[in-house]
């Protein structure tokens, strides 16, 4: 009988993996030492990182306090340094402003002494004419004094006309609220109206100037000026002057309206341009006085 040859024997098949993977040597060459390592060499050789404790200790009350006092100190402090800062600065900004109107001042109270003796010469001026409001007319010397003296005082004006720039930049910026002085700002505002009082009489002595140029230019012939042999540089010759037209009898209300005249330019010098340029004259060494302002 034939031997089965696969009888007596054993086949061991060996497993190809290791029985043991932590058995089995990986090779990993190390460029620097060629040493052979081991995995639990290498996690052996790991270094244990250990988590900081994040569990702290509850603070003390006094140290919330404290810093609570510490922050609001800080932005304390902050606030007032720049609520400071933003005082000074309009402080300054205020100081400007008044050195600035006073020049203004000083340019009106210039401005006033040119006026009131410019409207003190012209009422000189319309009482001569008065006097002539009953001679007659048709005698020459007469219409001469009666040129002369319309030639010389009633074709000029003069009027009152403040340098407001620095009351206009305040009102137009906001910035009046930067005069924090109550007395310094009511003195501003009381000069800014009492400017317009003097530009309201102001305006009634423009309306009857106009008045009375209008009515002259209806009485007289003006083109004499251009003609050398009547006037020359404003002295008159001796030769006879054209006759008023005074056909429709507007001389007696030429004589009326320069009297009215005369009657508003002297209440314009005297109770109004006189007293604002003696208060002009205080309220500068007022407000230089106030501001440590000098010259």
């Amino acid at each position: 009988m034939a031997d089965n040859t696969n009888e007596g024997h054993s086949v061991n098949f060996r497993n190809s993996q290791s029985e043991s993977p932590s058995d089995e040597i990986i090779s990993i060459k190390d460029p620097g030492n060629a040493e052979l390592i081991k995995p639990n060499q290498e996690t052996e050789n790991m270094e244990v990182h250990h988590h900081p404790d994040i569990h702290h200790k509850p603070k003390k009350w006094k140290e919330y306090f404290l810093e609570f006092l510490m922050i609001f100190l800080a932005v304390t402090l902050g606030f007032i340094a720049e609520n400071l800062r933003e005082h000074i600065t309009e402080s300054s900004k205020e100081k400007q402003y008044i050195a600035g109107f006073i020049r203004n001042v000083k340019d009106d109270t210039a401005n006033l002494h040119h006026v009131i003796e410019s409207d003190k010469q012209q009422v000189k001026g319309v009482d001569s004419m008065l006097n002539l409001s009953h001679v007659n007319m048709a005698i020459d010397s007469n219409r001469k004094s009666f040129y002369y003296i319309a030639i010389r005082y009633f074709y000029n004006s003069s009027s009152f006309k403040s340098n407001d720039a620095t009351l206009q930049q305040l009102k137009s910026t906001g910035d009046y609220r930067l005069i924090e002085k109550d007395h310094v700002a009511d003195s501003l505002a009381k000069y800014d109206a009492d400017i317009h009082s003097i530009y309201s009489q102001g305006a009634y002595y423009e309306v009857y100037f106009k008045e009375i140029l209008s009515r002259l230019d209806e009485l007289t012939d003006m083109t004499i000026l251009g003609d050398t042999s009547l006037i020359i540089n404003e002295k008159m010759m001796n030769r006879p002057f054209p006759p008023l037209r005074d056909d429709d009898g507007k001389l007696p209300t030429l004589f009326n309206k320069i009297f009215d005249f005369r009657i508003i330019t002297n209440a314009y010098v005297e109770n109004f341009l006189k007293p604002q340029l003696e208060n002009s004259k205080n309220l500068i060494a007022f407000l230089k006085k106030e501001y440590d302002i000098k010259d």
